[in-house]
């Protein structure tokens, strides 16, 4: 995606036009505006990406800058937690700002979804309504058309037509006997019977390989095992707790958008206090100790909820079942 940049005529007025990959804004605001970018995010993810431009004026459009530092201080995390809330899938995201003639402006720029269509599981006053699907028009986001819906239905068939023909064809290759499973999102690996756990540090590292180009020295392998191992890490290197396990609880809850008691639902249902894949504990005195998580942990929550958009509310029954039974 091209970086957008302002170009003026005699009058000083914009150039371009809002489309269906650009969006202007005159100034950047919290509360429900937040649900408002982050729909219009959602319409142009959904299309082929795009950039809502805050410091744009409207009618003539004037490049006219931000005139406070809100967009400057904006967290990512309340972005995440309105996106994990309300919507089925993560957008790919960045948070810029850019000066031009002394004064700001800023961009939130979103990449093409991966997987299509993003769709809305949860209402929120006249900004989002449950089950829609927003998608970018020429100068509007709104709910999506048949003929675009029909569209990117086709096309992902015809995505996942294409990657399971690839599958299969390697699996032909190599032989069945000799295929093993990586399962990206919960960090597992199945080799026959047994389940190797994989550092989260080495499964970005496997996830680079597979998206990008990669060329390996012929005959050498991508990633060797050994032996019975649970959480694969380099062997020339140690990773301490800080590093393998940099989420405290506050963190988890940010970026997956779930409360406490959600988590806690989670984390007995997953089992994720004790698994040294997910979770461990840090001395901090004689007598104290903090939970620290993997990122692993963040990746299997986002992963259960675009399987199952209510599946934290299915999690909390069980959770409060189980708790009364305990009690009795």
């Amino acid at each position: 995606m091209e970086r957008f940049e302002i170009e003026v005529n005699k009058k000083g007025h914009l150039t371009k036009r809002e489309s269906f990959d650009l969006e202007f804004k005159q100034s950047f605001h919290y509360g429900d505006s937040l649900h408002f970018y982050v729909r219009s995010l959602v319409g142009m993810a959904n299309n082929r990406g795009g950039q809502i431009v805050f410091g744009i004026k409207d009618r003539p459009r004037e490049p006219v800058g931000l005139q406070n530092d809100k967009f400057d201080n904006l967290d990512p995390t309340r972005l995440n937690a309105i996106i994990l809330e309300y919507f089925s899938a993560d957008l790919s995201y960045s948070i810029d700002s850019f000066k031009w003639r002394g004064r700001t402006f800023g961009i939130l720029s979103v990449q093409e979804a991966r997987v299509k269509p993003i769709v809305c599981r949860k209402s929120q006053g006249k900004q989002l309504r449950e089950g829609a699907i927003y998608y970018r028009y020429r100068g509007e986001t709104k709910e999506i058309r048949y003929a675009e819906l029909a569209a990117i239905l086709d096309a992902e068939r015809e995505k996942e037509k294409k990657l399971w023909m690839s599958h299969i064809q390697k699996i032909g290759a190599v032989g069945p006997s000799q295929v093993h499973i990586l399962d990206t999102a919960r960090g597992e690996l199945s080799v026959g019977d047994k389940t190797v756990l994989i550092d989260s540090g080495v499964i970005d590292k496997i996830k680079f390989i597979r998206e990008g180009h990669f060329v390996e020295k012929k005959g050498a392998p991508a990633l060797k095992l050994a032996g019975d191992i649970s959480g694969v890490l380099d062997a020339d290197r140690i990773i301490y707790a800080e590093s393998a396990y940099p989420y405290t609880t506050a963190h988890v809850l940010s970026e997956t958008g779930i409360n406490q008691y959600e988590f806690q639902a989670v984390a007995w249902k997953y089992k994720i206090k004790g698994n040294q894949q997910y979770h461990t504990e840090v001395t901090t005195g004689q007598k104290s100790k903090i939970n620290k998580y993997s990122k692993a942990v963040i990746d299997l929550i986002r992963a259960e909820v675009r399987r199952d958009p209510d599946i934290i509310n299915k999690v909390k029954r069980q959770f409060s079942t189980w708790k009364r039974k305990v009690n009795q």
